[in-house]
């Protein structure tokens, strides 16, 4: 698979969620402000599971870890974030 390819899916897995998380927003009244925590608690929990499984000391390797998903998740929100700007 090439690497846009594998961009393309992730982007598509993304929007499975984003739909999800519409629904909880329409369907059970909840505000995004709700919603958007209880995502990024979910991704927090499978984060630490994702790094759980690559690893065989998560003790000595938890900074590590730390410090690449708080760069992929600066990452993603900060191209978010402009997308959403250029829109205003």
């Amino acid at each position: 698979m090439t690497k846009k390819n594998e961009e393309l899916e992730l982007f598509d897995i993304a929007d499975r969620f984003i739909v999800i998380a519409n629904q909880i927003v329409q369907k059970e009244e909840q505000g995004v402000g709700r919603v958007g925590a209880a995502l990024r608690y979910a991704a927090a929990r499978f984060s630490a599971h994702e790094a759980a499984l690559g690893t065989k000391d998560l003790a000595a390797d938890k900074q590590k870890a730390l410090d690449w998903f708080v760069d992929q998740y600066a990452k993603m929100l900060s191209d978010n974030l402009d997308q959403h700007a250029k829109k205003q």
